[in-house]
């Protein structure tokens, strides 16, 4: 199986070289564009791409290589590329490959895990949510973001739950409890829409050769075709 994070067996090029597809590969579907020069192209303009970049180089030193000198030399490169983009990803963070983050803007990724080829838009934050016990509050937790799950922009994910596999959060929406997989969820505080997931909003390169996608989508299909025959 696949490693979803980079310091849990995967190899940091590797998933740098995920993010990258994810861009070139829209480039190409949206605006027609192939070649050398969409790679280049991505690499000039993506301010996503420099966060998530700067990010795993960060991770990576730290988690894999435990090296001082190296994490000394990517956190300099982080703190400067957070400035320069807005985009924050904790450092501790578990972030699998393929991430995309189609606009630069103030974006806030907390210390929390997130699935395989996820589209993460402006305005979006993933943090901390407390707890109470006995109405209290108690220790900060977080969400769990599955495989293929697109944000939209200002949304805020914040607490103790999961996002499942191929959800999909509308635009200005507050998740702040469970998403099933293939969820679509929208509003303040959101809810539940439909299961149809987030196949028309997503793609990423192998798409239709990913089993786990590919049993989804059927599974997304069979129900429209159920609630249609009702």
């Amino acid at each position: 199986m696949e490693a979803s994070c980079v310091c849990e067996g995967g190899r940091l090029w590797e998933a740098i070289r995920a993010d990258l597809h994810r861009y070139t590969f829209s480039a190409e579907l949206e605006h027609g564009i192939a070649g050398p020069r969409v790679s280049l192209r991505a690499w000039f303009i993506s301010q996503g791409l420099w966060a998530s970049t700067a990010y795993r180089f960060l991770h990576y030193s730290r988690y894999r290589l435990h090296s001082r000198v190296l994490s000394g030399a990517s956190f300099l490169l982080y703190l400067v590329v957070t400035q320069l983009t807005g985009i924050y990803i904790d450092s501790r963070a578990h972030v699998g490959p393929g991430l995309r983050i189609p606009h630069g803007g103030y974006i806030v990724i907390g210390p929390l895990r997130v699935g395989r080829h996820c589209d993460v838009f402006q305005g979006v934050t993933l943090g901390r949510g407390m707890s109470t016990v006995e109405g209290r509050s108690s220790a900060a937790s977080f969400p769990v973001i599955g495989n293929r799950v697109w944000i939209g922009p200002g949304a805020v994910v914040a607490g103790e739950f999961n996002v499942g596999n191929d959800s999909s959060v509308g635009a200005n929406s507050l998740v702040a409890r469970e998403v099933p997989p293939r969820g679509v969820v929208l509003g303040v505080p959101a809810r539940l829409l439909s299961r149809r997931g987030s196949f028309a909003q997503l793609s990423f390169p192998g798409m239709d050769s990913d089993d786990e996608r590919s049993t989804a989508l059927k599974e997304a299909e069979a129900e429209a075709e159920a609630e249609a025959g009702h």
